[in-house]
């Protein structure tokens, strides 16, 4: 009887795993240092399926938006439950990076497939594109104000998707909002000659806020998150007094949010 209650005791205190099952690798949003989810045998994993079974610390590979960065093995150190959100788990690091992705370092595969290649913010052909999208969403005169650009094959089917981010609050971002503030990610995606412009997140300010939550809305990191080949697009975001990140994953040629990687925190 004692060395079976021995055994059960050393199988709780296993953090991420199970008889026949491989270990959970853990993913944190750098830019507000959330744990979004886990990854177990290519599956997308909930945090609060295993948050409590997490280690005092945990060794994790830094992924930025230019790949993995040098000296890429760091620390996390599992924050305590916060009272304003419980389901939030934030991890301590020594670092400055303010976006990216740190990926449990027990993870077997190239979180970096291939290489995003970074835009001219002031691309005109971009920031028309931008200004066009505004215009759909009934924001005809406003700034066309790129924040992140990037172009990359997401889905490893050879053609190369666009990723853009853009934001502008005239008095920057507070509870109020003018018409024609705006803040969105769009990916732009080709098919043949047909190409088509895929919303990620957006806020678009038809009328004035006086007080509310206007977002918004950066890319935080572009990586393979699961080891399938292909790259997910993660984001962050910020509102008034409160934040989130999401990730959104390729399927059948178009972007869409993965339930399992979406986290946030607010009063």
């Amino acid at each position: 009887m004692k060395t079976l209650l021995t055994l059960y005791c050393l199988l709780a205190m296993l953090p991420f795993s199970s008889f026949g099952q491989a270990p959970i690798i853990p993913i944190v949003e750098l830019k507000f240092r959330g744990l979004m989810g886990g990854v177990q045998n290519g599956k997308w994993v909930a945090p609060t399926r295993f948050r409590d079974r997490l280690k005092a610390e945990t060794e994790f590979v830094l992924v930025g938006r230019n790949g993995v960065e040098e000296g890429g093995v760091t620390l996390g150190k599992k924050g305590e439950q916060e009272d304003v959100c419980q389901d939030f788990t934030r991890f301590e690091f020594e670092l400055e990076q303010d976006h990216g992705v740190a990926i449990g370092s027990s993870a077997k595969w190239n979180p970096m497939p291939r290489m995003p290649k970074a835009i001219d913010l002031n691309n005109a052909t971009y920031k028309t594109v931008i200004a066009n999208f505004l215009k759909k969403k009934g924001i005809a005169r406003t700034t066309s104000k790129l924040t992140e650009a990037f172009r990359v094959d997401l889905d490893g089917d050879g053609v190369e998707e666009v990723v853009l981010a853009a934001t502008f609050y005239k008095k920057g971002l507070s509870s109020n909002a003018a018409v024609g503030d705006y803040s969105l990610v769009l990916v732009r995606k080709a098919v043949g000659k047909v190409v088509t412009d895929h919303l990620l997140e957006g806020d678009f300010i038809l009328k004035k806020v006086d007080f509310g939550a206007p977002a918004e809305h950066h890319i935080s990191a572009i990586a393979d998150l699961n080891g399938d080949g292909k790259m997910e697009i993660v984001l962050y975001g910020s509102y008034y007094e409160g934040d989130f990140a999401r990730a959104y994953e390729m399927r059948a040629g178009k972007p869409v949010m993965i339930r399992e990687f979406e986290i946030g925190c607010g009063v």
